[in-house]
């Protein structure tokens, strides 16, 4: 079992889901809805003891669904009261313990790790050992890779997100940049793993195409109902937003370092315009990300970036948008996300 997410009507919801096999496929099903919060489902009796809502449990039960008590916890482990949580885990380093796994045979795993996406195993591999030089994954099987055996795409999808989320954001495009092996378009031996070298331009490029590619790719979707293949997938639609929400580390900060020191030392400064204090090139941002620049000037970080992936999402050309528009929104991006460090 393990906790879905999806996003809905401008909020997460969650069920419990499962992986289950036919006729050598991997699918999943949804067993039981939770609604935007499965704290609800979480009862305490009093003192730090908690335990999951006993209708849940029946309804699994109903559908034939073999479980621990312990394994039904640990999905419900984000959602404890933070308290209680803490005691949880100064008792038990790391949590509750996982649910066995099937041991396999060094044939069996040569076996059923030849059915992995590459994709999937470059993405574990970085998020395991944060390298862009992954060597040859296909010349033996990895033990680490274990983890994403007898899964269906959806439930993989949600291992590794877990796992994405745990990244640094100067990280996040040098693991795209790997996960989709873009090493493969440039010939320098010693530039092609330093993305940070290459021409941004062109590895925009190429994570465009390439992406795109593998959105339509009928293996790494095996299982997988698709309506409409000319839209890019949710699994892979987040990497859009996760790209070109991230600037390349460390030249990127190195050239804004540049530029802000020399504005702050210009002798000759444009006069803002207004009580917003933004110059009229900040103030054609503001407009293309749909903020007022008054209300910009109140913005975190974070809600500009907010704002930015939901402009970028409707302009996207993956999602109907218009190519010109989606350039414009990133290079106003850019512009503002400059002032708010």
């Amino acid at each position: 079992m393990y906790l879905r997410r999806t996003y809905r009507r401008g909020a997460f919801e969650y069920a419990i889901a499962e992986s289950f096999e036919v006729d050598g496929v991997w699918q999943y099903r949804e067993l039981c809805h939770l609604g935007e919060d499965p704290g609800a489902f979480i009862e305490y009796p009093g003192g730090n003891s908690f335990y999951i809502d006993e209708d849940l449990e029946r309804d699994l039960e109903r559908a034939d669904v073999l479980f621990s008590t312990d394994e039904l916890e640990r999905l419900f482990l984000p959602f404890l009261d933070p308290e209680i949580r803490r005691v949880v885990d100064l008792f038990d380093r790391g949590g509750y313990s996982p649910k066995r796994r099937r041991t396999y045979s060094s044939r069996e795993m040569d076996a059923l790790q030849k059915g992995l996406h590459s994709f999937d195993k470059r993405r574990l591999h970085y998020l395991r050992c944060g390298r862009v030089d992954i060597g040859n994954l296909e010349e033996k099987s990895w033990k680490f890779l274990n983890v994403l055996l007898e899964k269906s795409r959806d439930e993989i999808e949600h291992i590794l997100e877990d796992m994405e989320r745990q990244l640094p954001e100067r990280e996040i495009r040098a693991y795209l940049f790997t996960a989709l092996h873009l090493q493969t378009h440039f010939s320098h031996l010693v530039s092609r793993n330093h993305p940070g070298m290459l021409d941004p331009e062109r590895v925009d490029h190429f994570f465009l195409e390439d992406l795109c590619r593998l959105n339509r790719d009928e293996r790494f979707f095996r299982g997988v109902r698709r309506d409409d293949h000319s839209i890019l997938h949710p699994y892979l639609n987040r990497y859009v937003m996760l790209y070109f929400d991230q600037g390349w580390d460390p030249h990127s900060v190195w050239d804004e370092d540049i530029q802000d020191f020399i504005s702050r030392h210009r002798l000759y400064r444009s006069s803002p315009s207004g009580a917003h204090g933004l110059s009229p090139e900040e103030v054609g941002a503001c407009r293309e990300l749909g903020l007022e620049p008054l209300v910009f000037r109140t913005l975190s970080r974070g809600e500009v970036v907010q704002s930015y992936r939901r402009k970028a999402l409707e302009a996207h050309p993956d999602t109907g948008g218009d190519h010109e528009a989606f350039v414009r929104i990133k290079e106003a991006y850019e512009c503002l996300i400059r002032l708010k460090h």
